[in-house]
């Protein structure tokens, strides 16, 4: 598939997206007062159009290098053995793999202060719907996403099951960032719902580093990260940390976050007495 062939099936892909869920959102809301025209919906957009074309170039780097590193060491007989196996469980097995992949990437991303620069562009999100759910630095995406594939690879898993994967994930990925209001009641424990993925987002200490798992909660209920106590959802969302709003800063941002302070020479003789450096404020938030 060609490039332009890849931005014509995404810019449908989106129209499809936008068809479903601008209304839903209007229809099923949690936050009902939240306005379609809203803040930093420029940023948003800009990463979903854009944004995602510099995540896909740098996904093909990092796949590329961490498959040419591996394929040697998976044994033939592994890769027989997941060809030989019928689609439904190839399938289930990329969505399970994939998603403990994702979840440890996440938690990664999370406690890794360099890494964290990055992820934080996705957690500096304030209002959340299914469009924010594209402001993702293509660093963090490359590397948290792409472990679906990278398995899909090295297990010659069938391109009809990377297919039927990446259809639901990116469906389930908008929707859980979504300003919908959906429960699932019990099945909330089963699958990721909004609400879940909310809590996620929230800028409070109490879901700080909680709430990691892409597809299944069973990860955190079983690694001890879920908030178990949920509401309809959080009050306030977003981070402390100074991520700017606009693309490119924003892109900019991680690299120019994680370069040292120059430290100001002392005062030399003959100088103008009663100088002081100015102070730098830095954020210890990281979640």
């Amino acid at each position: 598939m060609t490039l332009f062939e890849n931005s014509v099936d995404r810019l449908l892909f989106l129209l499809c997206a936008a068809m479903i869920f601008v209304p839903l959102e209007q229809i099923l809301p949690r936050l009902k007062h939240k306005k379609i025209l809203r803040a930093d919906l420029k940023l948003d957009l800009a990463y979903m159009l854009v944004g995602a074309t510099l995540t896909m170039l740098v996904s093909v780097v990092f796949i590329t290098l961490v498959v040419g590193a591996l394929d040697d060491h998976i044994p033939a007989f592994i890769q027989s053995q997941v060809r030989s196996q019928p689609l439904w469980a190839q399938v289930i097995m990329l969505i399970i793999l994939g998603d403990f992949y994702y979840y440890w990437m996440h938690r990664l991303f999370h406690r890794v202060p360099f890494l964290w620069k990055f992820h934080a562009v996705h957690h500096s999100i304030e209002e959340l719907d299914w469009i924010a759910a594209y402001r993702t630095h293509p660093v963090d995406t490359a590397i948290t996403n792409s472990g679906v594939l990278i398995l899909a690879l090295l297990l010659d898993v069938s391109a009809a099951a990377l297919a039927i994967f990446s259809v639901q994930f990116s469906w389930h990925s908008l929707l859980k960032h979504s300003n919908v209001k959906v429960g699932w009641a019990p099945l909330r424990w089963v699958f990721v719902t909004p609400t879940f993925h909310h809590w996620h987002h929230a800028n409070d200490a109490e879901a700080f580093d909680k709430n990691f798992a892409g597809q299944f909660p069973m990860w955190d209920l079983l690694f001890g990260t879920a908030i178990r106590n949920q509401s309809d959802g959080p009050a306030a969302y977003g981070v402390d940390d100074p991520v700017p709003r606009t693309f490119l800063r924003s892109l900019a941002y991680p690299f120019a976050a994680s370069m040292p302070v120059p430290v100001p020479v002392k005062q030399q003789v003959g100088e103008t007495p009663g100088f002081e450096p100015p102070a730098c404020g830095v954020t210890d938030r990281q979640g």
